[in-house]
């Protein structure tokens, strides 16, 4: 089968995308992805066996909100243009949309024209996110469109993807039918995150290494984990916070380091490929996913905590709804979402007790378990196959 999937993402630090282009190539299909790159790298190149066209960089400090759209619309042009071309050249059988935008799906119209097959990947609601984005009302008129949108792409698709039952639910409330929706979580990749029976070093004193990888965004509390840090060193002195990531908040997240006088114990690295997170996650003591609750964040589950389950890495994390409907008190260390005194309670306890992290150790199995990508991996080839006609 001949794939081709269009993503205003870097494939490389995109863990759903990534994950479906290995899982494809591995059973014998041709994957194209077109998405983002850097200046550094080729237009064309491959990796892993899937070819990556990456038509457009992108800067992730944009602060002009026309100038974020302009370069959206750019780019979803120039994918539209060489989805087409290819099409022609060496017809497609499916087109795997990833959102955010919702519009940029009808880049996919003429293939679609002769005949390829539209999956619908809806990682994030949009118009909730820029409800959250904008504080607007939920029935603001720039809301309601971007709700009308959602049901055009939704309708302009042959089957709907999204990560967690709770969106599922409120797709289906909005605007698609049960039948052409399924849920597929970002679960990790099993060939990177595994483990492999030398997790959980316990210590006797510090320093701990704390870890967070994932965007640097006001909605995944970063900033919260290190206005936490001060009280953690006084009770653990040295401990370090090692952060992973891009944002438009990376400069803030030092300047705020500096003021409470933590700069040398939070450590802001780049971002780096997954292969290369599951070797940092082997060397941290405690992953932190510290997201913020309300609009949007509060029913999104971070695929950061998934892998930290994956290898075997205890956690603290936001009791948001969509964490406390996955997860039990068993399985992670949970703490009031935005409560910042709360938070380091928890990773104080958390570091004090060895048995609640060997614990945790232990229950997280059950998750990765019941949502090993193996679960979801199957239904999502069958999927495939019915639409193609296979």
């Amino acid at each position: 089968m001949r794939i081709c999937m269009i993503s205003y993402s870097q494939y490389e630090f995109d863990n759903r995308v990534h994950r479906y282009g290995e899982s494809l190539i591995k059973r014998g299909d041709d994957v194209d992805v077109i998405c983002l790159g850097t200046p550094e790298q080729d237009f064309q190149g491959s990796l892993n066996g899937v070819r990556l066209f990456r038509i457009q960089s992108r800067d992730y400090n944009e602060k002009s909100p026309i100038t974020y759209l302009a370069r959206m619309l750019k780019f979803f042009w120039k994918a539209g243009c060489l989805c087409t071309r290819l099409h022609f050249k060496s017809k497609y059988q499916i087109m795997h949309f990833h959102n955010i935008p919702d519009f940029g799906i009808f880049a996919m119209t003429i293939p679609k024209l002769f005949g390829a097959k539209i999956v619908f990947d809806n990682h994030d609601l949009v118009p909730e996110f820029y409800q959250r984005k904008f504080n607007l009302e939920y029935n603001h008129i720039i809301i309601r469109m971007l709700r009308l949108v959602e049901k055009m792409a939704c309708k302009f698709s042959h089957h709907v993807i999204t990560v967690t039952t709770i969106w599922e639910k409120t797709l289906i409330s909005r605007s698609v039918t049960p039948a052409k929706c399924s849920v597929v979580l970002n679960t990790p990749d099993p060939d990177i995150f595994f483990r492999d029976g030398s997790e959980l070093p316990v210590k006797k004193k510090g320093p701990y290494i704390l870890s967070y990888h994932g965007n640097l965004t006001e909605i995944f509390g970063i900033d919260l984990a290190i206005s936490a840090l001060p009280r953690v060193l006084q009770a653990f002195p040295n401990t370090q916070l090692h952060i992973y990531g891009q944002g438009k908040t990376r400069l803030q997240l030092h300047e705020l380091a500096c003021s409470l006088k933590v700069e040398k114990f939070v450590i802001l690295h780049d971002p780096v490929p997954r292969k290369e997170v599951a070797l940092i996650l082997k060397k941290a003591d405690l992953g932190i996913d510290p997201k913020r609750d309300g609009v949007l964040a509060g029913e999104g589950l971070s695929s950061k905590c998934m892998e930290y389950h994956a290898m075997g890495l205890p956690s603290v994390v936001s009791a948001i709804k969509a964490a406390t409907t996955y997860y039990d008190d068993k399985m992670v260390t949970f703490f009031r979402p935005g409560d910042i005194e709360d938070l380091a309670d928890k990773i104080i306890f958390l570091l004090k007790n060895p048995a609640k992290r060997e614990e945790q150790v232990h229950e997280t199995l059950r998750f990765v378990e019941n949502h090993h990508w193996s679960k979801y991996e199957i239904p999502f080839h069958k999927m495939l196959d019915k639409l193609a006609g296979i």
